[in-house]
């Protein structure tokens, strides 16, 4: 009977080929989590790098600074946090970095320069699947452990924004270096536990878990 598979040695050498890409992929991933921890990038809703918001406080903090980023009117009388957030996730989406069907790639937010230049080095971000969907933010926000997300937020008590050190518009439709997919629950935000990512394929999975960054 013909042999319908490869010689051993051809298999050996498509076996190290498949691992030597697989380190090299494995070194570029570290590489770019490295990249977006020393300078603490951030997505929706974090308060540092792959850092949910844990306090009410904290998520309307980061909100505000990525609402400035986008040009976009700071807290409103008698806005939520629940409302808040959800006019933060819709200013990104209409400022359509790069988008294909309902899915949507955003740049990382730099806190140094107050920017979405997606750090020194740019292309970091996510790739959001199905973030375009209407009900996308309903489906995955949480409100962080210490608020329910309706109380009406204290304009009086907001801490003060980081100054800002360059005055630059975020750039429409960059081009990503690596795109980031998620499929996961979210929670104050988004959140990403470790073993999580580890789970997901492709790089940098932090920051979202629910729908997104997988159909």
């Amino acid at each position: 009977m013909k042999k319908l598979h490869a010689s051993p040695k051809l298999k050996q050498r498509a076996y190290m080929e498949r691992k030597r890409a697989k380190h090299e992929t494995a070194a570029e991933e570290a590489d770019e989590r490295f990249q977006c921890s020393k300078f603490d990038l951030r997505f929706f809703g974090e308060s540092g790098f792959d850092q949910n918001a844990q306090t009410c406080a904290e998520e309307i903090h980061i909100h505000r600074q990525f609402l400035r980023a986008l040009n976009q009117p700071d807290i409103q009388e008698g806005e939520t946090l629940r409302q808040l957030a959800k006019r933060t996730w819709d200013a990104l989406l209409v400022y359509e970095f790069t988008s294909v069907g309902v899915d949507t790639w955003i740049p990382m937010f730099n806190p140094t320069n107050q920017t979405f230049d997606g750090g020194p080095n740019p292309g970091h971000g996510y790739v959001v699947r199905g973030a375009m969907n209407p009900d996308w933010f309903d489906t995955h926000w949480v409100p962080p452990k210490n608020c329910d997300g309706n109380e009406v937020i204290d304009r009086e008590n907001l801490k003060s924004l980081p100054p800002i050190q360059q005055a630059k518009k975020p750039e429409p439709k960059p081009s990503p270096r690596v795109p980031v997919t998620v499929d996961a629950s979210l929670v104050s935000g988004y959140e990403t536990p470790l073993e999580e990512r580890e789970r997901l394929h492709d790089f940098a999975t932090f920051g979202v878990t629910r729908g997104l960054p997988t159909a």
